[in-house]
């Protein structure tokens, strides 16, 4: 498993990005078939995010009919553990000190998170799987993707869903792909910023865009209408890891 930083200058992508700081991300690069000790990370997240797949969507393996759909969840689901394994790693000075854990599944309607250790807090993790460059997604001043807040009937201002929001991006043609991909040498994912519940509040920061998540665990939902921060607002990677990192009581 190689970790590498990256700053990214959007400006050198796009005259008119939107994006005037630069952009820190951290990216995991996975050798599956030439070290055994990422086939073995590999191995076990994987079978995690299928037997994840089986509480989200209990019983569609096993029907014809929705026999399409489990697979996209299942990718899903891997897709999400991976990103939550990287996101901890990273946290936890990769492994040096036990800062954040994972949590238990609840239901399909949360999301893979993690809770800071010392307080409680929690922080979202979502992913999404971007065809063009990660500096296209981060930077581009149209299509730029965002950090993804709470569903729009979860959303209270005044009342705190998840008080961190982290983004993991996969650059693939289609989510499909990484079936394959995953097991085989050089497969990325790519830590990149987040948000807390303050900025998905503030209306100058923040916004409400329709649309259903490509990490989305449930079948055959209609697009919805989510609290967002687009990259060009959000903190990078190395900025959410410092507001977790020093978060208090």
């Amino acid at each position: 498993m190689k970790i590498n930083k990256i700053a990214i200058d959007c400006s050198k992508s796009f005259n008119s990005t939107k994006r005037k700081e630069i952009f820190n991300i951290v990216e995991y690069t996975f050798d599956y078939l030439s070290s055994a000790e990422d086939k073995q990370i590999l191995d076990k997240l994987i079978k995690k995010g299928l037997d994840l797949a089986t509480k989200v969507n209990p019983g569609a393996a096993n029907d014809s009919a929705t026999n399409r759909s489990f697979k996209r969840i299942q990718n899903n689901c891997i897709a999400g553990i991976v990103a939550e394994y990287c996101w901890l790693h990273y946290l936890n000075d990769e492994g040096k000190i036990e800062r954040v854990s994972e949590t238990e599944f609840s239901s399909a309607s949360n999301q893979i998170d993690l809770s800071v250790i010392s307080n409680g807090k929690t922080i979202e993790v979502r992913s999404s799987f971007p065809r063009n460059p990660i500096p296209f997604a981060l930077c581009h001043p149209v299509y730029e993707f965002d950090v993804i807040g709470p569903y729009k009937n979860d959303y209270k201002p005044d009342e705190i869903q998840k008080d961190f929001y982290v983004r993991t991006l996969f650059r693939m043609d289609s989510p499909s792909a990484l079936h394959s991909l995953i097991i085989k040498d050089g497969f990325s994912v790519n830590l990149t910023g987040g948000g807390t519940w303050e900025m998905m509040t503030n209306d100058t920061i923040a916004k409400e865009k329709n649309f259903i998540p490509e990490d989305e665990f449930q079948v055959n939902r209609s697009a919805s209408t989510y609290r967002v921060i687009p990259f060009s607002n959000s903190l990078d990677t190395e900025e959410i890891y410092k507001l977790i990192a020093s978060a208090k009581k």
